[in-house]
């Protein structure tokens, strides 16, 4: 596991320094279609003592050879549990909220952190000690496009079968070592990987089967988070009941 534990590093870190000068590209593009691109969702709080191994779990992916092309992790940091001691500095209410949205939807059966959710639904595969399950049904065509200069991004989305409803912009940091000092996991020092920083939903517009959304978000992050090693951007359309319809994104 420790030796495990420090490839995974290790790898973030090479990406971190490799990927420095990608990020000067003015324009980027990342797609996706055919099988339908897996959204992980890990609802989770540097307050909760049980998060922890989730996360690593979400880590692990880092070296996963299906990243971005067969799944889209993203880890949302819930505020309900900042109480207990220690203010998690990425928590936001309105990742509280997208998760009781699942719950209200039927699409999970309560309110917890650590919790998963796997194409819109909720996975608890992970407290039985199984991997992430691997789906690979039919999707539409997601193309994703950033502009570095504008700091815009674009989305346009093909489907002839399926209505979408939402589109989600999303960028990601990546932490390694972050020092918890109360609180639960006091003393510990986590890493934290593909932290949603910034989360932007529109309702996706367009008509016989091609769609369109786009957004503003900042790559820099200047939110007062803690700098991140590497930054990565990703998308995602959905139905009304928010399961995802496709999914894209890579790194920045």
């Amino acid at each position: 596991m420790r030796l495990i534990y420090h490839r995974i590093l290790t790898v973030s870190l090479a990406l971190s320094a490799s990927l420095s000068t990608a990020a000067l590209a003015e324009k980027m593009a990342f797609s996706s279609s055919g099988a339908k691109t897996q959204l992980i969702e890990l609802y989770t709080s540097q307050g909760c003592s049980s998060c922890p191994p989730a996360e690593y779990l979400l880590s692990k992916q880092l070296v996963s050879k299906r990243l971005w092309k067969e799944i889209v992790p993203i880890a949302f940091h819930v505020d309900y549990w900042d109480y207990l001691g220690w203010k998690d500095i990425y928590s936001q209410p309105s990742f509280t909220a997208r998760q009781r949205r699942h719950f209200q939807l039927g699409n999970i059966s309560n309110v917890y952190t650590p919790g998963f959710v796997v194409d819109g639904r909720e996975w608890r595969g992970f407290f039985r000690g199984l991997d992430i399950p691997q789906t690979r049904t039919i999707g539409g065509n997601l193309n994703l496009n950033w502009d570095s200069e504008s700091q815009s991004a674009t989305v346009s989305y093909q489907d002839f079968t399926q209505q979408p409803k939402y589109c989600y912009f999303a960028i990601l940091g990546f932490e390694q070592g972050i020092e918890i000092q109360a609180g639960e996991n006091s003393g510990l020092k986590l890493n934290q990987d593909f932290v949603a920083l910034q989360v932007n939903k529109t309702v996706i517009e367009g008509a016989d089967s091609h769609y369109q959304c786009q957004t503003t978000l900042n790559r820099d992050d200047l939110n007062g988070k803690a700098a991140s090693h590497s930054r990565a951007i990703v998308s995602w359309v959905t139905d009304s009941s928010e399961r995802p319809l496709q999914a894209t994104g890579g790194w920045l």
